[in-house]
């Protein structure tokens, strides 16, 4: 029996950015740019953490009824944009509804999808526009593809796209333009039940098994797991082992498949940068899985990454050099809801502060680094929807590490959205018996957004906290824009060893 990734998503890591072991010299400094799954249910007994000095906001998805969770979101631009929501109180039930919003957010607009059965669900939505949209709905009778042309008001079941046979389950449906499209869904007669049409779906024309990779046994597709670069589709599987990414490079007609490193009963969803670059993510354990590619999906390295990716959605955001967001939603767990963001292609992840404990989970990104992740609503007009637009770039200096061993290792980023210029730093021991030298100072010139430095410093001596105080290790870092920080850490040093 396929299971559907309505996920409680389980993440724990720290947001830790890279350690190297120390050298026994001051002032070195190094530059590196460094399913068994069940419903998500909103957590009401939470306390809300949310900032409004940051830059997310709260929005009223538009539900009527409480508790609706979003799972999956579509941004046309920054004004346009599509959901679909699901029941997050716990029942489980049935739900045929999606929302949209024309000016960004400000008015979120929900309701039914007229013609859909009522036992059936949404798997996800792709919108071309404000007015035309798809969304194919599973587990009910029938299933399918619907699509409306007048903004919601109406939708009609494109019948030709099936999905009526044994095993039939939509997931899946992309659009190029007003015709042309494709659709997906699990195996069907021994092969993936999947469709293109040329005429905006008033015919759709199965795909022939002789085009498409034979599913391995226990395989499917999953709702809404895939990415389109241009001409390209990829799409990840779940269930069987190993786990899959099929690829095709004409809009669906021809199909190749690759094996990802990820372990049986996992979950794999895709995000691209471009036609090269991208990641994928098993979200089927407490800490997201990562793998990467820079061959268009031929293979699919682990991605060993630091910080806190969150499992239950993430996206690539468009017009940047290489950054990723994630969500995070798990009810009775605050430490593992919120959204992280990578400056490095998912090798480093930052938590955003204004968002920590709040649960998020479909996310959607548009050029100029604007987004949108679902919540649960109160009513209609509370809450359900977090939106984020960027404030004015500045540089935000943290040091992200301070640690022990053949002396002491100082990691210092920028976590900013803008260049940190002529960044200095200040490392300053007090106490101890002898330690020789005392002080380390440097200029570490110029850190880029999601950039960090490696300082090494290499005091030797005696100071035990036995005889004259623990000591003291003071880090301190600030460039030209005024962005700065400090912390104090106790230490034993023992000789050239450093412990923290």
């Amino acid at each position: 029996m396929k299971k559907i990734s309505k996920t409680k998503m389980i993440l724990e890591a720290a947001v830790v950015i890279g350690i190297a072991l120390a050298l026994v010299m001051p002032g070195a400094a190094a530059f590196a740019n460094t399913k068994t799954l069940s419903i998500a249910k909103s957590d009401s007994s939470m306390d809300n953490p949310l900032g409004r000095d940051g830059g997310w906001i709260e929005q009223a998805s538009g539900f009527w009824e409480a508790s609706r969770g979003i799972h999956y979101m579509h941004a046309v631009d920054e004004n346009i944009v599509w959901a679909v929501g699901y029941d997050g109180s716990g029942a489980d039930l049935p739900v045929q509804e999606f929302t949209r919003t024309i000016n960004g957010g400000d008015l979120w607009e929900a309701d039914v999808i007229d013609t859909a059965p009522s036992d059936g669900d949404t798997a996800m939505i792709f919108a071309l526009d404000e007015n035309t949209a798809w969304a194919p709905i599973h587990s009910g009778d029938p299933q399918g593809i619907w699509k409306t042309s007048d903004g919601g008001d109406t939708w009609v079941r494109q019948d030709t796209a099936a999905f009526n046979g044994t095993g039939a389950f939509p997931n899946i449906v992309h659009f190029w333009n007003e015709n042309d499209g494709w659709c997906q869904g699990d195996p069907v007669d021994g092969y993936y039940e999947m469709y293109t049409t040329t005429d905006g779906g008033d015919n759709w024309i199965r795909v022939p098994t002789e085009n498409i990779p034979a599913p391995l046994s226990g395989e499917y597709g999953t709702v809404g797991y895939y990415d389109v670069v241009g001409d390209i589709v990829w799409w990840g599987t779940q269930n069987a082992y190993p786990l899959r990414v099929f690829k095709s490079t004409d809009r669906g007609y021809t199909w190749t498949v690759a094996d990802t490193p990820f372990d049986a009963g996992s979950y794999v969803d895709i995000r691209f940068k471009d036609a090269n670059n991208g990641l994928a993510m098993d979200k089927n354990f407490e800490d997201a899985v990562l793998a990467e590619t820079s061959d268009g999906g031929e293979t699919w390295p682990l991605v060993e990454y630091t910080g806190k990716c969150h499992g239950a959605d993430f996206d690539y955001v468009p017009g940047t050099d290489n950054m990723y967001v994630s969500t995070g939603v798990q009810t009775g767990a605050p430490e593992n809801n919120g959204a992280t963001y990578s400056f490095d292609g998912g090798h480093s992840w930052i938590s955003w502060l204004d968002v920590e404990g709040i649960q998020l989970w479909g996310t959607t990104w548009v050029e100029g680094e604007i987004g949108w992740a679902g919540n649960f609503n109160v009513d209609e007009f509370t809450g359900g929807m977090y939106k984020y637009t960027p404030g004015a770039a500045e540089p935000t200096l943290t040091i992200e590490s301070v640690t022990g061993g053949k002396g002491i290792t100082v990691v210092i980023k920028n976590v900013g959205n803008a260049d940190a210029t002529d960044v200095e730093y200040d490392i300053t021991i007090e106490g101890g018996l002898i330690i020789i030298p005392k002080t380390d100072s440097g200029d570490l010139g110029t850190l880029v957004p999601g950039q960090s430095a490696n300082v090494t410093f290499g005091p030797m001596g005696i100071g035990l906290g036995i005889i004259t105080p623990m000591p003291e290790i003071t880090v301190a870092a600030e460039c030209a824009e005024g962005s700065s920080d400090e912390t104090i850490r106790s230490g034993r040093i023992i000789l050239f060893r450093v412990l923290i």
